[in-house]
């Protein structure tokens, strides 16, 4: 059976771990793996760039995405483009005194749900934000994503180690885990090796002579 929806994954959980009386709790194991990729993966079916902000002249924080993981680049689109650096919110308070200094931000923290931008806007800008983002979770209405897709073993090993527990199967539990574990280290790998691929070729100017 082909692991492409979430009616054929719930399927294969119930073959896999021979039950037939486990019907209600196969979304509850499915919602775990799917917080397990959460903390565990990032793959490039889960980046996404977001231009929906737009800078207010002085207001200092902003919204971060939905289903918000983990920032890859800050972009303040002013004139040139500005490339914003990360700084840990201790440094970046200090530095920057609540946002009493306005200008072009050059920096950014995140704090809960919110970024941070130092110094604060003193213009309308667009805030581009490259980010990895939580998947939309599998549903009766949602049937399948990129990760499921692409990676059917890391929602299979993941919602079986989640099992585990529940069905008291502890010989059971080291299985599925190390298998997820193995899954997770070559997705992350070929994820890496894709964005390496993708990065603009260096060529020397150095002549042999």
């Amino acid at each position: 059976m082909a692991l492409d929806t979430y009616a054929n994954l719930k399927t294969e959980i119930a073959n896999y771990l021979n039950r037939t009386d486990l019907t209600e709790y196969l979304d509850t194991f499915i919602d775990l793996a799917e917080a397990r990729h959460s903390r565990d993966l990032r793959l490039r079916e889960m980046e996404n760039v977001s231009t929906a902000t737009t800078t207010v002249s002085g207001t200092q924080s902003y919204d971060l995405p939905t289903g918000y993981l983990e920032m890859r680049y800050v972009l303040y689109q002013s004139d040139p483009y500005n490339f914003l650096y990360f700084m840990a919110p201790p440094d970046f308070f200090r530095a920057f005194n609540a946002g009493e200094t306005s200008g072009t931000p050059k920096y950014y923290t995140i704090v809960g749900s919110k970024i941070y931008l130092g110094p604060k806007p003193d213009a309308a800008k667009v805030l581009e934000l490259g980010f990895f983002q939580r998947p939309t979770g599998l549903s009766d209405s949602n049937t399948t994503n990129a990760v499921l897709t692409d990676f059917p073993d890391l929602y299979l090993y993941a919602s079986l180690a989640e099992s585990a527990p529940f069905l008291v199967q502890d010989e059971r539990l080291a299985v599925w885990a190390q298998l997820y574990k193995e899954g997770v280290k070559t997705a992350n790998e070929s994820a890496q090796r894709g964005r390496e691929s993708s990065a603009p070729l260096q060529m020397s100017t150095n002549r042999v002579t």
